[in-house]
Protein backbone atom coordinates (compact mmCIF):
# COMPACT_ATOMS: atom_id res chain seq x y z
CA UNK A 1 0.00 0.00 0.00
CA UNK A 2 1.47 3.35 -1.02
CA UNK A 3 0.76 7.01 -0.29
CA UNK A 4 0.24 8.69 -3.66
CA UNK A 5 -0.34 12.24 -2.47
CA UNK A 6 -0.62 14.43 0.62
CA UNK A 7 -2.63 17.63 0.18
CA UNK A 8 -2.57 20.35 2.83
CA UNK A 9 -6.11 21.45 3.75
CA UNK A 10 -5.17 24.12 6.27
CA UNK A 11 -2.42 24.91 8.76
CA UNK A 12 -3.35 21.95 10.96
CA UNK A 13 -4.64 19.19 8.66
CA UNK A 14 -3.75 17.39 5.45
CA UNK A 15 -5.50 14.75 3.37
CA UNK A 16 -3.62 11.53 2.64
CA UNK A 17 -4.41 9.64 -0.58
CA UNK A 18 -3.55 5.95 -1.02
CA UNK A 19 -3.07 3.94 -4.20
CA UNK A 20 -6.14 1.91 -3.17
CA UNK A 21 -8.31 4.97 -3.84
CA UNK A 22 -8.90 5.56 -0.15
CA UNK A 23 -8.19 8.86 1.57
CA UNK A 24 -8.38 10.28 5.08
CA UNK A 25 -7.46 13.43 6.98
CA UNK A 26 -4.81 13.65 9.69
CA UNK A 27 -3.21 16.42 11.69
CA UNK A 28 0.29 17.51 10.72
CA UNK A 29 1.73 16.28 14.01
CA UNK A 30 0.29 12.81 13.39
CA UNK A 31 1.70 12.73 9.89
CA UNK A 32 5.11 13.64 11.27
CA UNK A 33 5.01 11.07 14.09
CA UNK A 34 3.81 8.31 11.72
CA UNK A 35 6.46 9.38 9.16
CA UNK A 36 3.99 9.51 6.29
CA UNK A 37 5.33 10.84 3.00
CA UNK A 38 4.00 10.99 -0.54
CA UNK A 39 5.47 8.22 -2.65
CA UNK A 40 6.36 6.04 0.31
CA UNK A 41 4.78 2.80 1.48
CA UNK A 42 2.52 2.66 4.51
CA UNK A 43 2.81 -0.43 6.67
CA UNK A 44 -0.22 -2.49 7.61
CA UNK A 45 0.44 -1.74 11.27
CA UNK A 46 0.45 2.01 10.67
CA UNK A 47 -2.60 1.78 8.42
CA UNK A 48 -4.55 -0.15 11.07
CA UNK A 49 -3.57 2.29 13.79
CA UNK A 50 -5.11 5.05 11.68
CA UNK A 51 -8.21 3.24 10.43
CA UNK A 52 -9.03 1.32 13.60
CA UNK A 53 -7.66 3.70 16.21
CA UNK A 54 -7.23 7.37 15.38
CA UNK A 55 -10.05 8.01 12.93
CA UNK A 56 -12.98 6.11 14.54
CA UNK A 57 -12.41 7.79 17.91
CA UNK A 58 -12.07 11.23 16.33
CA UNK A 59 -15.09 10.73 14.10
CA UNK A 60 -17.30 9.81 17.07
CA UNK A 61 -16.13 12.91 18.94
CA UNK A 62 -16.83 15.01 15.85
CA UNK A 63 -20.34 13.60 15.63
CA UNK A 64 -20.97 14.28 19.33
CA UNK A 65 -19.72 17.86 19.03
CA UNK A 66 -21.96 18.50 16.04
CA UNK A 67 -24.97 17.19 17.95
CA UNK A 68 -24.25 19.52 20.88
CA UNK A 69 -25.30 22.52 18.82
CA UNK A 70 -28.29 21.13 16.86
CA UNK A 71 -30.18 18.01 15.92
CA UNK A 72 -29.32 16.18 12.70
CA UNK A 73 -30.90 13.35 10.78
CA UNK A 74 -28.59 10.39 10.17
CA UNK A 75 -28.25 11.51 6.54
CA UNK A 76 -27.32 15.09 7.47
CA UNK A 77 -24.82 13.96 10.08
CA UNK A 78 -23.16 11.56 7.65
CA UNK A 79 -22.80 14.35 5.06
CA UNK A 80 -21.09 16.49 7.71
CA UNK A 81 -18.67 13.71 8.62
CA UNK A 82 -17.87 12.93 4.98
CA UNK A 83 -17.27 16.63 4.34
CA UNK A 84 -14.77 16.54 7.22
CA UNK A 85 -12.78 13.92 5.32
CA UNK A 86 -13.77 10.75 7.17
CA UNK A 87 -14.10 7.57 5.07
CA UNK A 88 -17.65 6.35 4.46
CA UNK A 89 -17.48 3.27 6.69
CA UNK A 90 -15.96 5.21 9.58
CA UNK A 91 -18.75 7.79 9.32
CA UNK A 92 -21.29 4.94 9.43
CA UNK A 93 -19.58 3.52 12.51
CA UNK A 94 -19.79 6.90 14.26
CA UNK A 95 -23.47 7.27 13.39
CA UNK A 96 -24.23 3.79 14.72
CA UNK A 97 -22.42 4.79 17.91
CA UNK A 98 -24.47 7.96 18.53
CA UNK A 99 -27.68 6.18 17.52
CA UNK A 100 -27.31 3.56 20.24
CA UNK A 101 -27.27 6.35 22.82
CA UNK A 102 -30.29 8.04 21.27
CA UNK A 103 -28.41 11.13 20.11
CA UNK A 104 -29.61 10.57 16.54
CA UNK A 105 -33.18 9.43 16.03
CA UNK A 106 -34.83 10.11 12.67
CA UNK A 107 -38.31 9.35 14.00
CA UNK A 108 -37.92 11.83 16.83
CA UNK A 109 -36.42 14.41 14.46
CA UNK A 110 -39.34 14.10 12.03
CA UNK A 111 -41.95 14.38 14.79
CA UNK A 112 -40.25 17.45 16.25
CA UNK A 113 -40.02 19.08 12.81
CA UNK A 114 -43.69 18.39 12.02
CA UNK A 115 -44.76 19.75 15.42
CA UNK A 116 -42.80 22.98 15.01
CA UNK A 117 -43.66 23.70 11.37
CA UNK A 118 -47.29 22.63 11.02
CA UNK A 119 -48.61 25.84 12.56
CA UNK A 120 -47.29 27.92 9.67
CA UNK A 121 -46.39 25.55 6.82
CA UNK A 122 -48.32 23.21 4.53
CA UNK A 123 -47.97 19.43 4.76
CA UNK A 124 -46.49 19.09 1.27
CA UNK A 125 -43.72 21.58 1.94
CA UNK A 126 -42.93 19.93 5.27
CA UNK A 127 -42.71 16.56 3.53
CA UNK A 128 -40.38 17.93 0.85
CA UNK A 129 -38.10 19.53 3.44
CA UNK A 130 -37.88 16.28 5.39
CA UNK A 131 -37.13 14.32 2.21
CA UNK A 132 -34.29 16.75 1.52
CA UNK A 133 -32.97 15.99 4.99
CA UNK A 134 -32.71 12.33 4.00
CA UNK A 135 -35.79 10.96 5.74
CA UNK A 136 -37.85 8.16 4.20
CA UNK A 137 -41.54 8.40 3.30
CA UNK A 138 -42.32 5.87 6.01
CA UNK A 139 -40.61 7.95 8.71
CA UNK A 140 -42.32 11.15 7.52
CA UNK A 141 -45.79 9.62 7.31
CA UNK A 142 -45.23 8.06 10.73
CA UNK A 143 -44.38 11.47 12.19
CA UNK A 144 -47.63 12.99 10.89
CA UNK A 145 -49.62 10.04 12.21
CA UNK A 146 -47.96 10.18 15.61
CA UNK A 147 -48.50 13.93 15.83
CA UNK A 148 -52.20 13.50 15.08
CA UNK A 149 -52.50 10.76 17.71
CA UNK A 150 -50.60 12.68 20.39
CA UNK A 151 -51.82 16.22 19.69
CA UNK A 152 -53.07 17.44 23.07
CA UNK A 153 -55.77 19.64 21.55
CA UNK A 154 -57.18 16.63 19.74
CA UNK A 155 -57.20 18.44 16.38
CA UNK A 156 -56.04 16.64 13.25
CA UNK A 157 -53.25 18.11 11.16
CA UNK A 158 -55.66 18.87 8.30
CA UNK A 159 -57.74 21.04 10.62
CA UNK A 160 -54.59 22.81 11.82
CA UNK A 161 -53.61 23.47 8.22
CA UNK A 162 -57.11 24.76 7.48
CA UNK A 163 -56.82 27.15 10.42
CA UNK A 164 -53.55 28.54 9.05
CA UNK A 165 -55.27 29.07 5.67
CA UNK A 166 -58.21 30.87 7.33
CA UNK A 167 -55.92 33.24 9.21
CA UNK A 168 -53.94 33.95 6.05
CA UNK A 169 -57.12 34.71 4.08
CA UNK A 170 -58.18 37.21 6.74
CA UNK A 171 -54.74 38.77 6.82
CA UNK A 172 -54.69 39.18 3.04
CA UNK A 173 -58.20 40.58 2.94
CA UNK A 174 -59.79 37.81 0.90
CA UNK A 175 -63.40 38.70 -0.03
CA UNK A 176 -66.16 37.70 -2.42
CA UNK A 177 -65.48 40.49 -4.89
CA UNK A 178 -61.83 39.57 -5.40
CA UNK A 179 -60.81 39.54 -9.07
CA UNK A 180 -60.15 36.14 -10.66
CA UNK A 181 -56.50 37.00 -11.32
CA UNK A 182 -55.97 38.02 -7.69
CA UNK A 183 -57.62 34.81 -6.52
CA UNK A 184 -55.25 32.77 -8.70
CA UNK A 185 -52.29 34.65 -7.24
CA UNK A 186 -53.53 33.77 -3.77
CA UNK A 187 -53.86 30.12 -4.74
CA UNK A 188 -50.31 30.22 -6.12
CA UNK A 189 -49.14 31.72 -2.82
CA UNK A 190 -50.54 28.74 -0.89
CA UNK A 191 -49.24 26.25 -3.46
CA UNK A 192 -45.66 27.55 -3.18
CA UNK A 193 -45.86 27.03 0.57
CA UNK A 194 -46.92 23.42 0.28
CA UNK A 195 -50.60 23.69 1.19
CA UNK A 196 -53.06 21.23 -0.31
CA UNK A 197 -54.87 23.20 -3.05
CA UNK A 198 -58.17 21.36 -2.66
CA UNK A 199 -58.13 22.20 1.04
CA UNK A 200 -57.32 25.83 0.20
CA UNK A 201 -60.28 26.01 -2.22
CA UNK A 202 -62.61 24.49 0.37
CA UNK A 203 -61.53 26.95 3.06
CA UNK A 204 -61.89 29.81 0.57
CA UNK A 205 -65.47 28.76 -0.13
CA UNK A 206 -66.24 28.41 3.57
CA UNK A 207 -64.70 31.80 4.23
CA UNK A 208 -67.28 33.47 1.98
CA UNK A 209 -70.33 31.77 3.52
Amino acid sequence: MEITEIIQLNKQRSQIFLDTGESFVLYKGEIRILKLKAGSAISEETYNSIIKGILPKRCKLRAMNLLKTKDYTAYQLKRKLLDSGYPDYIADEAIDYVKQYGYVNDNRYALSYVSSKLQTTGRNEIKQKLIQKGLSKEVIDGAFLQFEEEDISGRQTWEMEAEVIRKTLVKKGYHEGLEYEDKQKLLAYFYRRGFDIELVRRVMDEHLT
